[in-house]
């Protein structure tokens, strides 16, 4: 491979579109764009064909700005390329002693100054990667809450940490049940500095929640062969909203909408104290829930944090966003990132953040009907059911069976929290769909 730097620049085309040419000679490599015929996904696959080409680059994004228009706006395309050549340039976490080089470079020229606002973005999509791909043992459920609050605290944020105890004085009982063996549970609440908890005004309040499991064994209905490989993921719902809240906290919340995250974090540990198949426990909100699975463990600190949402924060609207079931995998493949919602305008404006971020999603569907198999003779729910089909849509009904009225959506990223460049071309499936539906200020979500 070529060890220069080579000068990449966009020129506008209609009979050429997203096609590029190398020229060795004056190293330097033309991006032809036709910008009537633009969308993010088809442009990202192409950038990063050409990037591939060659390790070193300047990319002339003013070049970009002036093809791309109007189309893409200049937030747009500098977006899109900042995302691009994080997710291709980055190293993943190692703990090689001899580390391996990376010879990848990419500086942006033709502009004044970049997007502060964009940083903030391409470092929380970096933050959640960081995350998920640390140890278990370097990331248990105290480190990752410590590591969440610090960050917090930097960004002047409102932080409450609940351990163990406090849960079980206030009977967070499915969250208690699910850390019980190494009292490992936690629930970090965070909220903007003053926020107003009693005057909403004309502002919605949106509960986003995210599923923090540090490390999932599966439980005593232990995971066998190689199922229990990569359960360090099993915490990317709770990355993915952590690091969505305090980037929304860098550059600004919107004034429609009042945002908490809420943060259940734990681990499903084997040991003589471990939560147990059988057992009957009544939830936060007073439901009670047969355990047939203790590998069914992520709803279960789901449904306690949606009752709290529901009952003591009174929100508009709860998301939830979890690496949920295996079954979503069986019905969407690696490519979509699946979601259920009872608001068709919720829908409609995901539909739209998913289209500009570049993230694959798809809507399943959110009915009582899958509520049938996880009737109890003892208890208002089992956690499980014995058959795994339509498992995804019965999870989804199992969360929504906590909430009252509230609008609900709910992401199962089980089955994208640990793809390259499958689901989307940022480092992050799903962190710009949540973040822009959250924060609609670009000109096309307005």
């Amino acid at each position: 491979m070529d060890d220069r730097t080579f000068k990449l620049v966009a020129e506008s085309s209609r009979e050429k579109h997203l096609e590029f040419l190398l020229d060795y000679s004056k190293a330097t490599a033309i991006f032809w764009i036709d910008s009537s015929k633009l969308n993010p996904t088809a442009f990202a696959v192409e950038i990063k064909k050409c990037l591939q080409k060659i390790n070193s680059w300047q990319i002339d994004l003013s070049t970009f700005i002036k093809a791309c228009e109007p189309t893409f706006t200049p937030y747009d395309i500098e977006l899109y390329l900042r995302s691009i050549v994080n997710a291709w340039t980055r190293d993943p976490v190692s703990f090689k002693k001899k580390k391996d080089i990376n010879l990848k470079a990419v500086e942006f020229i033709g502009v004044d100054k970049l997007s502060q606002e964009i940083k903030n973005i391409i470092d929380g999509e970096e933050e959640v990667k960081k995350w998920g791909e640390m140890p278990p043992n370097m990331l248990s459920s105290s480190t990752f809450v410590y590591e969440i609050a610090k960050i917090a605290e930097k960004q002047n944020l409102d932080c409450e940490v609940w351990d163990w105890e406090e849960l079980n004085r206030q009977q967070f009982n499915l969250i208690c049940s699910v850390g019980r063996n190494k009292k490992s549970s936690y629930l970090i609440i965070l909220k903007e500095k003053n926020s107003n908890m009693k005057n909403l005004d004309n502002r919605k309040r949106i509960v986003l929640i995210g599923k923090g499991i540090c490390f999932d064994t599966g439980g005593l209905s232990i995971k066998t062969g190689n199922y229990m490989r990569n359960m360090k993921f099993d915490m990317t719902g709770a990355a993915l909203v952590a690091s969505i809240f305090i980037t929304l906290a860098k550059n600004g919340f919107s004034k429609e909408n009042e945002i908490i995250a809420l943060l259940p974090i734990s681990e499903n540990l084997v040991g003589a104290d471990s939560m147990k198949v059988d057992s009957v426990i009544t939830s936060y909100g007073g439901k009670s829930v047969e355990i047939s699975n203790t590998d069914a463990e992520g709803r279960l600190i789901l449904a306690d944090s949606i009752s709290y949402a529901s009952k003591k924060l009174k929100a508009s609207e709860i998301i939830t966003v979890a690496t949920l079931t295996g079954a979503v995998k069986y019905a969407l493949g690696s490519k979509y990132a699946g979601v259920w919602t009872s608001s068709e305008d919720s829908w409609k404006k995901l539909e739209e953040s998913s289209a500009y971020s570049g993230d694959y999603i798809w809507r399943l569907p959110l009915d009582e009907y899958y509520l049938e198999e996880l009737k109890s003779e003892i208890s208002d729910f089992k956690n499980s059911a014995a058959t795994s089909a339509g498992g995804a849509s019965r999870a989804a009904a199992f969360l929504a069976a906590f909430k009252d009225k509230e609008s609900f959506i709910h992401f199962d990223i089980a089955n994208v929290s640990n793809t390259e460049g499958k689901s989307s071309f940022g480092l992050a499936p799903l962190f710009k769909t949540i973040y822009f539906y959250l924060n609609r200020k670009v000109n096309h979500l307005s």
